[in-house]
């Protein structure tokens, strides 16, 4: 009988699992992974500033991918994203499994392979360290027995070998260990082999088994292939390590584990090239950040210690009763090493877009730019990413806190290819999202003020409300058919035989604790029907699954009160409401070819969006979101979508009282060539009793269109706008406030804007 041949594409979670199983079954398999080896007895790790480990730049195991609406954080190395995670290993609560998951699933059901993963990677919580907990462990539990959650906190189950001895030693497998030593760098790469990521067990163990691993090899295109030995796939993929060359391997079965991002992209791009013409309309729907939010304390009371042990240990939950978006999610401390804190401090809740630390870093800075757009603090965060760590821990880092936020967000993002370009692009949603992210940044103020800090989250967020996201999931959901999903309940592609997705791409939901534990028992689970099925063996399972006995998930000994968890002690409101401008445009080049160009229909209907009012209020910069769309005739053919839309109210223009309404609007026009709208809506002072003059002139909205994303783009064209009596009309009776669940709430919310809003605008007037 003919050896059974597969190709598994990715070595985390899904496709470590996916290779180690098939090996064990006879199959011949072909291991095909992007990034490097980092397996070596000492590993080779990169030393120095941040940048060093960046894909892009170097090959490195970080991929740090800026995508349009949400910030993506991936991994490309050996072991996937095993090797940049923090170790933790929870099970989704079984409530997660009752909606939008395909039949057959269950956390019963999931259970015994949950089992399995925990043996394979050896979980157990940091009070098995014979170190102890560090500091921040400690101060985390004392801060939630403050705020009187204590019966919600939890230590998660953490993949690392908690052993005194440093010495390498085998483990149950084989391969050389060493302890943990505290040293704080899980997530650039444990140099001290103590970590149990991929390739200290599933990975090794598919090699011994006879799977062929070769790295440094990126799929580019899978083709379906017809002949008389029946359905074959052929992959395409460029191997870096060959400088560049394009090779392609066939088999019968295929199975994608490039990741949620990279696996989505590929059939996507497989379809764009006509290979694969019958994929489902679903592949890209039921994206989800698991609810990622990052959150800081700076200038904590005692030092944190946040370089000091794994980098999470311990968490709390919150669950509340009638919210889906709101109503369940995790904050866990965080910890990360001084290679990192030139971009963390970034973060610190004073910095201006004006400071010092911004201006160096951001050469083009001028005194009156503009707030920074998403691109800018990108720009700005990569500048930091060159600068080299402290040699030693800095006394303000050591009293810095970090949090880490994980949630039941809606998953109604979409992944997809840009018209034009052809770029990757995730369309998500933060406003419908918006009632999470509020509620878990009030939470996570209540546990800053319990440490005696200052309450900060990332400058993506403060000045774009862009989400920064290390778990995506979804864009190849599983579903009981094409119509509802990309792949089966055993992750086969729709219309497309032995084509197999086995990573976070196929989760229905968002999980709302960390991922990785329920993504590689998703793929323990498939495996065995898979090869059961292929082989005709009905009894087949993994060999180590005699060893692994039932394990106590501390999520499942937590009890919920009936009515929920308490509220957060900070209370925090968003805002929405829409805005009508209508105008029109002239474009440049048509001007200095006429003499004077016929003007052009624009309108905006926007969208703004306000997550956590108190801080909007209290933030200099009085940042929101914008979605909605434009209209530009000449530019585009309809009403466009807006990209990373920022609105700023009454932000300084220079040094003197005036202040601006300012409006960055990025929009794709026909033929997918990026735009960007920007303006302001400008007050002068002009004393009280000119007040109405004041608001008249600050009605119109004169602004300039450029291409692309930078301030210094080519001009276009420019025009006016003005807000009208009934667009006020309009703007007032649109107030949505997310987080209030009763009228008081919503009413405060308003009159607590409008009150802001007007006292800054006598402020105005009166040259304040």
């Amino acid at each position: 009988m003919a050896q059974h041949r597969a190709i598994v594409i990715g070595t985390g979670f899904g496709g470590a699992v996916s290779a180690c199983r098939l090996a064990q079954a006879g199959f011949a398999v072909t291991v095909l992974e992007r990034g490097r080896r980092y397996d070596q007895a000492v590993p080779e790790f990169p030393q120095g500033p941040p940048d060093q480990w960046l894909w892009k730049k170097t090959g490195g195991m970080y991929d740090v991918r800026p995508i349009d609406q949400m910030r993506v954080v991936q991994s490309a190395a050996y072991g996937g994203g095993s090797l940049i995670y923090a170790n933790v290993h929870l099970r989704a609560p079984a409530d997660v499994f009752a909606r939008g998951w395909p039949e057959g699933y269950s956390r019963e059901v999931l259970d015994p392979y949950y089992d399995l993963v925990a043996y394979m990677l050896d979980v157990q919580p940091i009070t098995r360290s014979p170190g102890g907990a560090p500091p921040k462990t400690r101060q985390m539990v004392e801060a939630l027995s403050r705020l009187e959650r204590g019966g919600q906190s939890f230590y998660p189950p953490l993949a690392i070998n908690f052993s005194d001895d440093p010495t390498l030693r085998p483990n149950k497998f084989g391969v050389l260990q060493g302890g943990c030593v505290d040293c704080g760098e899980c997530t650039l790469g444990c140099r001290h082999r103590a970590r149990n990521t991929l390739d200290m067990n599933y990975l090794p163990l598919a090699e011994r088994a006879g799977a062929v691993m070769r790295t440094q090899c990126e799929v580019e295109l899978i083709e379906p292939l017809s002949g008389a030995e029946g359905q074959r796939y052929r992959v395409t993929y460029r191997d870096h390590g060959r400088g560049g060359q394009v090779l392609s391997e066939e088999a019968e079965h295929v199975f994608v584990c490039g990741g949620a991002l990279n696996s989505t992209e590929l059939l996507l791009r497989c379809r764009e090239a006509g290979a694969m013409r019958q994929l489902s309309e679903q592949l890209g729907a039921g994206y989800s950040g698991n609810g990622d939010m990052l959150a800081l304390g700076f200038d904590v009371a005692a030092p944190f210690e946040p370089d000091r042990g794994p980098p999470i240990t311990v968490g709390v939950v919150y669950a509340r009763p009638g919210g889906r978006d709101a109503g369940w999610f995790l904050i866990e401390d965080g910890g990360f090493p001084k290679e990192l804190w030139p971009i963390l401090r970034l973060a610190r809740p004073h910095t201006h877009w004006r400071s010092p630390m911004f201006t160096a870093l951001h050469r083009r800075w001028t005194a009156t730019a503009e707030p920074p757009t998403a691109d800018v603090i990108d720009e700005i965060v990569e500048a930091a990413s060159k600068q080299p760590p402290p040699p030693v821990t800095p006394e303000e880092m050591r009293h810095t806190a970090v949090f880490l936020v994980m949630g039941r967000d809606l998953a109604n993002g979409r992944i997809e290819l840009v018209k034009g370009d052809r770029k990757l692009s995730v369309r998500w949603d933060v406003a419908s999202n918006l009632l999470l992210y509020s509620v878990a940044e009030r939470l996570a103020q209540d546990i800053v003020t319990q440490l005696r800090g200052n309450y900060a989250v990332s400058p993506l967020w403060r000045f774009a409300h862009l989400p920064i996201t290390v778990h995506s999931l979804g864009g190849c959901r599983m579903g009981d058919s094409a119509a509802d999903g990309v792949t089966s309940g055993l992750g086969e592609v729709f219309n497309y035989p032995n084509l197999f997705v086995l990573d976070g791409s196929i989760l229905p939901a968002a999980t709302g604790v960390n991922p990785s534990h329920t993504i590689a028992a998703v793929a323990e689970r498939n495996i065995e029907q898979i090869i059961r099925r292929i082989t005709g063996q009905e009894g087949w399972t993994a060999p180590e699954r005699a060893h692994a006995t039932p394990y106590a998930d501390p999520l499942t000994a937590i009890a919920i009160p009936t009515e929920g968890t308490s509220p957060p002690r900070h209370t925090g409101l968003g805002l929405m409401f829409r805005e009508r401008l209508a105008g029109s445009w002239e474009s440049r080049a048509e001007g200095a070819a006429a003499g004077r160009a016929a003007p052009r229909r624009v309108r905006l209907r926007l969208r703004i969006t306000i997550s956590y009012l108190a801080r909007f209020i209290s933030d200099p910069a009085h940042p929101a979101v914008v979605t909605g769309t434009v209209f530009a005739e000449g530019l585009t053919a309809r009403r466009t979508a807006i990209k990373e839309g920022v609105w700023n109210l009454f932000a300084a223009g220079g040094t003197g009282p005036d202040r601006e309404i300012r409006y960055v609007l990025p929009f794709y026009g026909d033929g997918g060539r990026r735009f960007t709208l920007r303006g302001a809506r400008v007050f002068r002072s002009r004393g009280v009793a000119a007040l109405w003059r004041m608001w008249r002139e600050g009605a119109a909205l004169p602004f300039r269109i450029q291409e692309g994303d930078d301030e210094q783009g080519r001009v276009v064209g420019e025009g006016m706008t003005r807000l009208r009596a009934i667009d006020v009309v309009h703007l007032l009776l649109s107030f949505r406030v997310p987080g209030g669940r009763i009228l008081p709430d919503k009413t405060r919310a308003v009159f607590g804007f409008l009150a802001f809003f007007f006292r800054a605008l006598f402020q105005i007037a009166r040259g304040r």
